[in-house]
Formats: C-alpha cells, sequence, structure tokens
C-alpha cells in the first residue's frame, strides 16, 4: 500500500506533468504508424489533402474550449494517424477528457491515481500479506528483545547499596517473568510463578473476570487456503485466479499478428500483463458482469492506440487511460455481454432482430434469400455486434472504422448497425446466388473491401430510429 500511496502522492505533486499538454500539438514526434491496410488509405476523401486534415484537427484541440460537435463532424471523416491526434480524440469522444484543455491536468492526476489504488486494493494476495505480516512481528520481537537487553544492562551497571542492587534485581526478574508470560500461554493462564509463595500455590486462574480473561478467551480462527467462507482473502483469491485465468488465455490470443501484442519480448510481455490488469480490474469493479470473453478485443485498440502514443506520459499511463475508456464504451454496449439479458429488449437477440429488420426494409428479397436458406444472423451478426466488427477486418480498418463509430451523432449503436447493414448490401450479389454455405463464409469471412467505401454507404443510410418504429 505504501508504494501505492507514494506513487499516488508523486502524481498529484506533480499534476503539470501528467498531461497531454495543448503545445504539444505543434511539435511531436512521429508516432508508430499502425499496420498498413490491405485495402484504401485512412482518409475517406482522398479529394481533402492529409496536412490540410491535420491542421483543421490541431486547430480545433488547440482551442481554449473544445467544440465537441465540430471534432466529431472531423472524427467522422476519419482521424489522421500522425500527430497523437487519435488518442487525443478518442480521449474526448468517449469523455475520458473533459473540453476544456485547462482541466485535463487535474482529471488526469485524478483518474490514474485513482487507477493506482484501485489496483493495490483489489488485487488480493494472501500469501503476500500473511509474509508481509510475519516479517513486521519479526521485526517487533527484535526491537522488544533489543529493549529488554538495553534495560538488563542499565539496571546491573546502576551504582548503589547492596539492598537496592537486590531490589532492581527482583524487578528485573519480575519484568522477565512478566514478559515471559506474555509469550507463553500456559504461564499467562496461571499466573505469574515468581510472585510470592502464596499465589504459587493458587489454582489455575479459569474464571473469565479474572486477571487473565483476556488470555484465556477463544481465539479466531485464522483465514487458510481451505476455507470457504465468504469473507476468507484465500476463498476470493481463488475464485480471482479463475478469472485471470481466461483473461489470460484471451489476452495471449489478441492479434497474434501484431509483435505489439504477441511474442516473447519484454515489451509485448508488458503489454499483455497490462491489459490482463485491465480487464481484471474491471471484472473486480463489475461483478455482476465481471469478464467476458471477447472484452480483450475491445480493450486492444484503446490500449494500443494510448501506449503509441508520442507523449511519453500518456504513453506511460496508456493502462489507467485504456481502462476509463473502456468502461465508457461498453457501457453502451455492456447488455450485449450478459447473457441472463439475452432475451430482453436491450440484449444481443434483440439488437440482431432490428439488423433483420433494417434489412427486411432495405432490401425484402436478399432477407428473404437468407431466411429461405435457413441462414440464422447469429452466425454472422453475434461477432459483428459483440466485438465492434474488430475481427472482421485488418487492425488499421477496424480503427479507422471505430473513427466514424465513436464519433457518429447519432449514437454508436444506431452507427454499428447502418454499418453491419451496408457490409451485408454490398456483397449483395454473392449472397444471392450462394447457397447455405457460401453465404456463411461470405459472412463470417468477410471479402476484402475499401472500408471507406462501407463507411460511405453507412453513412448515407437514415437512422434506424427513423426506420424502425
Amino acid at each position: 500500500m505504501q508504494q501505492y500511496v507514494k506513487s499516488a502522492k508523486e502524481l498529484l505533486d506533480n499534476v503539470a506533468k501528467l498531461t497531454i499538454r495543448q503545445d504539444a500539438l505543434q511539435q511531436r514526434p512521429a508516432a508508430p504508424q499502425l499496420l498498413q491496410a490491405s485495402s484504401s488509405p485512412v482518409a475517406p476523401r482522398p479529394s481533402v489533402p492529409v496536412e490540410s486534415r491535420i491542421s483543421r484537427f490541431k486547430q480545433e484541440l488547440l482551442a481554449s474550449r473544445i467544440n465537441l460537435d465540430e471534432l466529431r463532424r472531423l472524427a467522422f471523416q476519419g482521424i489522421p494517424d500522425k500527430d497523437g491526434l487519435r488518442a487525443i480524440t478518442w480521449k474526448l469522444l468517449l469523455g475520458y477528457l473533459p473540453p476544456d484543455p485547462s482541466e485535463w491536468d487535474q482529471v488526469l492526476a485524478r483518474k490514474r491515481t485513482q487507477y493506482l489504488l484501485f489496483c493495490e486494493e483489489l488485487i488480493i494476495d494472501p500469501k503476500k500479506q500473511e509474509d508481509e505480516r510475519q516479517q513486521q512481528q519479526q521485526q517487533q520481537q527484535q526491537q522488544q528483545g533489543h529493549s529488554s537487553s538495553s534495560a538488563e544492562a542499565s539496571s546491573s551497571a546502576d551504582p548503589g547499596s547492596i539492598h537496592s542492587n537486590s531490589a532492581a534485581g527482583v524487578d528485573a526478574g519480575s519484568s522477565s517473568s512478566s514478559s515471559s508470560a506474555a509469550r507463553d500461554p500456559l504461564t499467562a493462564a496461571g499466573g505469574n510463578n515468581s510472585s510470592s509463595s502464596s499465589s504459587s500455590s493458587r489454582p489455575l486462574q479459569t474464571d473469565p473476570l479474572s486477571a487473565g480473561a483476556a488470555e484465556l478467551k477463544p481465539a479466531v480462527p485464522e483465514d487458510h487456503p481451505l476455507s470457504l467462507q465468504s469473507t476468507s482473502k484465500w476463498h476470493s483469491y481463488f475464485k480471482d485466479n479463475e478469472v485471470m485465468e481466461q483473461i489470460d488465455r484471451d489476452v495471449m490470443r489478441t492479434h497474434p499478428d501484431m509483435h505489439f501484442f504477441s511474442g516473447d519480448s519484454a515489451d509485448a510481455e508488458q503489454h499483455r500483463r497490462e491489459m490482463k490488469r485491465c480487464l481484471f480490474m474491471y471484472a473486480k469493479l463489475n461483478p455482476g458482469l465481471r469478464y467476458i470473453q471477447g472484452m480483450n478485443e475491445l480493450l486492444a485498440p484503446l490500449y494500443y492506440l494510448f501506449k503509441t502514443d508520442p507523449d511519453a506520459t500518456s504513453g506511460r499511463y496508456a493502462e489507467a487511460d485504456a481502462f476509463y475508456c473502456f468502461v465508457e464504451l461498453i457501457s453502451e454496449f455492456r447488455d450485449h455481454f450478459c447473457q441472463q439479458l439475452d432475451n430482453s429488449s436491450s440484449g444481443i437477440k434483440a439488437t440482431i432482430g432490428k439488423l433483420v429488420a433494417l434489412l427486411q426494409v432495405h432490401d425484402a428479397q436478399l432477407a428473404a434469400h437468407l431466411a429461405q436458406q435457413k441462414v440464422d444472423p447469429q452466425f454472422f451478426a453475434f461477432r459483428w455486434i459483440t466485438l465492434l466488427l474488430t475481427q472482421e477486418f485488418s487492425f488499421p480498418d477496424a480503427v479507422r472504422i471505430w473513427d466514424t463509430l465513436l464519433a457518429d451523432p447519432g449514437g454508436r449503436l444506431d452507427c454499428l448497425l447502418r454499418v453491419c447493414l451496408a457490409l451485408l448490401l454490398h456483397v449483395r450479389q454473392q449472397l444471392l446466388e450462394g447457397d447455405f454455405a457460401v453465404i456463411v463464409k461470405t459472412l463470417q469471412r468477410y471479402p476484402s473491401v475499401d472500408v471507406d467505401v462501407i463507411l460511405r454507404a453507412a453513412a448515407r443510410l437514415p437512422p434506424c430510429s427513423s426506420v424502425l418504429v
């Protein structure tokens, strides 16, 4: 705890250093570029020069108060992958940073400190705690032994008469006996044997109201690894380990084609370790939902973006920043991960039903063909919706889709459904000519496509709320 408190104090004492500074937007080192997509450039409108778009973003982000509506309009068309613009913009669109840049220092310091304290309080390791407790006891015993030795040395060296020395010896013996009694439960229960001869002949004191009652009270049973009590730290520790094992398996499978996440390098191991801790903290703070398979895919773009931010301080605290942005993102889609809500109006089945209804409105022929071939929409739409299309495209293309998803003024779910509908309509002819096997293969392994073509088609579709009554 002391380590985290010290870190927290350092954060609060150096608030000015814990910010994404506006002046850093003017001259920042180039950020590591995303893997090149197999389709088109990121910019959806090639007619607008990239440098011009970068200038417009910086102009907006350097304002005394950021206009979120204008920022959404810019981000909707794609955010340039340069100078850390995407990292700052995503933090603003997700509500992690306030529109007033003068508040960024305090907000970041408070949030990052809070995350450190969360980790200290919620990560339970009874073995480590027991070792620390025993170490403290040993230190206390050593200090007590040193004090007793000093007292005996001072008593024997005290000049005085024979009577005074004898009295001192008796007192020292009494003190030594008392100290021994405090350590020996049998001596404590029977009283002080070095007192008077009359007291030594007394029977053991068993009256709970006697002087030795405190020592005779039954001790509270200690916590141990086999305890099944809900208050047991060991019981909580083993339950946490089950969650951590599931998180570990999923994080190890995150984007195996990217060295940032995979491999045996020290950096990759650190990235996986921080992602696992981030997801574990979400599970601890949300016991009703905990961790669900696939959440690692939603965390990955956020963590990657913040960790590779050219700003060194932002990269250092990427874990905390990604945690809070992940919480905000998942809050809108969390019902899709809750199995108990599958059949509710906000569950995943209802959302898939909305996609089917949209397809019936925009292309009744295609909807009828899918139904005739008995293609369950869950075969493809479940993954599309729950993982926000991160598994259907390359990593840079998925990041580009998220630019639009996070910035859409109609809402993220509305945008997601329109993008999914655009994907179906884009391969319409292939689906109409195919049977069950062809349809499922096409939609589960979507063919290579220019994502900007899909996004422009989705932008032309009317809002879902205006279609679904």
